[in-house]
C-alpha cells in the first residue's frame, strides 16, 4: 500500500513524464514523452483520437514503462521512478470517462489543453478533443532511477532477454558509432547488468517552461551490447524547436481537429 502511496504523490507531482514500450521482435522500444496521469489510482496516459493508432499499438505490447525523471515543474513527492506494468486500453468516445477522471489533472498539467477544454463553453466548441484513449499501466512494478536534473541526460530503454529494461543515462563518448552510456543512478551500466543485449533507444526532449507550447523530442536507436550501444539511428534534430508563429499555431489546431475528428467512430 505505501509503494502504490508513494508512487500516486510522485505521478500527480509531475508535470511530464517518458513513455516506453516494447515494439516488433527486434525492434527497438518505442518512445515518447507524455503528460503522466492516474486513473483509479494506476498510472495513465490519455491519447486524443488523433494518436489512435499508437495507443492501440501501446495497448497491445506486452510491457510499458512510464518514468519520471524529468524534474523541471514538479511538485512536492515527486522522486525519479520508473514503473513498468501491462497496459490495457480504456476507449472512451464520447469523452465522459476522461471528463470524469482526468479532465482537472490534464488542465493542471498541461497548459496548452486549456486552450481548447478549460470552460464548458470552449469543451463545447472542441468536443473532438474531449474523447480519449486512456492507456493504464495495470500490476505495475516501481523502482527509482537517478534524475534527469534540468532535463539533462537521456532515457534508456532495451528490449533485452528478460523484457523491456529502462534507466536514465548521460554519455560518456560518442566514437566510430558507439555510445559509452553511464546510468544516472549510479549503477555504472544503463538497466543494470541484468538487462542484456539487445535493440535499444535513447530518448531526449526538451519543452518550454512553463508553457509547455513547444515540446520537442529526438530518438537515437541501435543495439545494446551490454556495454556499449551501436547506433543506427541518430535524430536530425536535438534541441527545442522555435516558437511559431500564429498562423503555425493555428494551422497545428486545425491538424489536430481533423486528425480527432477523422478517428473518431461514427455516431450513432
Amino acid at each position: 500500500m505505501g509503494c502504490h502511496v508513494e508512487l500516486g504523490r510522485a505521478i500527480h507531482a509531475a508535470a511530464v513524464a517518458e513513455l516506453v514500450w516494447l515494439g516488433a521482435p527486434g525492434e527497438a522500444p518505442p518512445a515518447i514523452p507524455v503528460t503522466p496521469l492516474l486513473f483509479k489510482g494506476e498510472p495513465a496516459v490519455a491519447f486524443p483520437y488523433a494518436d489512435l493508432a499508437r495507443a492501440r499499438r501501446v495497448a497491445g505490447a506486452a510491457q510499458a514503462a512510464l518514468v519520471l525523471s524529468d524534474d523541471r515543474m514538479t511538485g512536492s513527492g515527486w522522486w525519479p521512478l520508473t514503473v513498468c506494468g501491462r497496459p490495457r486500453l480504456v476507449e472512451d468516445p464520447a469523452g465522459e470517462v476522461f471528463a470524469d477522471e482526468l479532465l482537472d489533472q490534464e488542465l493542471r498539467k498541461y497548459p496548452p489543453a486549456r486552450v481548447l477544454i478549460d470552460s464548458p463553453l470552449l469543451r463545447r466548441e472542441h468536443w473532438w478533443y474531449m474523447p480519449r484513449l486512456i492507456v493504464v499501466l495495470g500490476e505495475p512494478v516501481v523502482r527509482s532511477v537517478g534524475v534527469r536534473a534540468g532535463g539533462a541526460g537521456e532515457v534508456f530503454a532495451v528490449a533485452g532477454p528478460g523484457g523491456l529494461r529502462v534507466d536514465t543515462v548521460r554519455r560518456l563518448t560518442d566514437e566510430a558509432g558507439e555510445l559509452d552510456l553511464l546510468s544516472l543512478a549510479g549503477t555504472g551500466v544503463p538497466g543494470g547488468r541484468g538487462a542484456g543485449a539487445g535493440p535499444a533507444v535513447l530518448l531526449g526532449h526538451d519543452f518550454s517552461v512553463p508553457d509547455l507550447e513547444r515540446w520537442t523530442p529526438w530518438l537515437t536507436s541501435g543495439w545494446w551490447s551490454g556495454e556499449l550501444m551501436r547506433v543506427e539511428r541518430r535524430p536530425e534534430q536535438v534541441e527545442l524547436a522555435p516558437a511559431p508563429g500564429i498562423w503555425a499555431r493555428w494551422r497545428r489546431q486545425r491538424r489536430l481537429e481533423r486528425a480527432c475528428r477523422a478517428s473518431l467512430p461514427p455516431i450513432g
